[in-house]
């Protein structure tokens, strides 16, 4: 994908690691990450005629690379999104069901994250935990 003619930063960036991945949403990771996947699979299509479809072992290398990627960014998130559930009345049996996690591995995970947060937000934050 490009933005106005230009090719995005995680379009071309080189991704042997983690921290190659520049800065992006999800969506955006997810959508590269199926390109390589495909080009795996040599199911690529709609390829812009200056890519080849020639599987390499980078291809792997990146759709690895980018789902780490996104599995950080979306725990990442999580926090936040436990705050907004609590202060719209949710409880940690329903947080923590759809988080995939128990409501002690909820708990925990969002104590943690609150408690770096700067004052006042810590103190409301742990308030809304309790």
């Amino acid at each position: 994908m490009t933005s106005e003619g230009k090719p995005r930063a995680l379009d071309v960036a080189e991704l042997t690691a983690p921290g190659d991945v520049p800065s992006a949403d999800v969506v955006e990771m997810a959508h590269r990450r199926r390109r390589h996947q495909d080009r795996l699979a040599g199911t690529v299509r709609d390829l812009p005629p200056e890519e080849t479809v020639t599987p390499h072992g980078s291809d792997a290398i990146a759709a690895l690379v980018l789902g780490t990627a996104i599995t950080v960014q979306i725990s990442d998130e999580q926090p936040p999104l436990m705050r907004r559930a609590l202060q719209h009345g949710r409880t940690w049996s329903e947080i923590a069901m759809a988080a995939g996690l128990t409501v002690e591995q909820a708990r925990a995970a969002y104590t943690d994250w609150a408690g770096g947060l700067a004052e006042p937000d810590r103190a409301e934050a742990l308030r809304l935990a309790e």
